[in-house]
């Protein structure tokens, strides 16, 4: 199992920073983790948009950005007889979400399934789901393999955190680390850097990468603070490649 990282920050991409998405491949099957604002320009393509499927973990605009530019990219390719199958794109089940957005894409080669808790995808590769605390619908996801697993918490608040036990003894957790410990007020929308290491302890997962840092603030820092709780910490960076070994 490989994963690319494919942006790293929120609420908007800067510089050389995009906004959340993170691609998995195993064997010939890929899976993309949100599509957040400037994450095309880390893909390969037309390759990387054969057997791939798109998880949208909730419908907040900086994890789901690029969703019209890539799909455009599915229309030009579908046109060229360069993309014969279209990507299936999977989306919360909820009835506020943006409707208008999601119709704009008229010109895709994209096929839109809803989802919730229940569903499990499975392909190959396993892929789960699991429900967290955040002002709208967001789902963690679990992809699986024959021999290893990766969570992505997505967006998350910590108290009534799923992640211990739906991350338990993952191979890699993909979490949110929004604040500084010294930076979070009275909402309980986003993690600290001391909650994700804890999260990460208490799940005894095997590595910890952090993700949706602010992408003003040095990423260091955040690491740094993460590292008290949890060592085997690493950053997610644009274009980072990291191969995920067997247990």
């Amino acid at each position: 199992m490989k994963l690319k990282v494919l942006g790293s920050v929120s609420p908007y991409q800067k510089d050389k920073y995009n906004c959340p998405g993170y691609l998995i491949e195993s064997c010939d099957k890929r899976v993309l983790l949100d599509c957040g604002n400037g994450i095309t320009r880390e893909l390969k393509l037309p390759d990387d948009l054969y057997n791939l499927t798109i998880i949208i973990s909730h419908l907040h605009r900086d994890h789901y950005g690029d969703l019209l530019t890539l799909g455009y990219a599915t229309y030009v390719y579908q046109k060229l007889g360069l993309l014969k199958e279209k990507v299936k794109v999977y989306i919360p089940k909820e009835e506020s979400y943006d409707k208008t957005y999601l119709e704009s894409l008229n010109e895709h080669f994209f096929e839109f399934i809803f989802y919730d808790e229940t569903n499990v995808i499975e392909d190959d590769v396993k892929i789960s789901f699991k429900r967290n605390p955040h002002p709208i619908l967001t789902y963690s996801v679990k992809v699986e393999d024959s021999k290893n697993t990766i969570v992505y918490s997505s967006d998350t608040g910590y108290k009534n955190n799923t992640l211990e036990k739906f991350a338990k003894d993952a191979d890699l957790l993909i979490c949110e680390t929004t604040f500084l410990q010294n930076q979070k007020g009275k909402e309980d929308n986003h993690l600290t850097t001391i909650e994700a290491g804890t999260i990460s302890k208490k799940a005894k997962v095997k590595k910890l990468m952090i993700t949706h840092t602010w992408p003003e603030i040095n990423k260091k820092l955040y690491q740094k603070e993460v590292k008290t709780i949890f060592k085997n910490t690493i950053l997610a960076k644009e274009g980072k490649v990291l191969k995920i070994g067997s247990r």
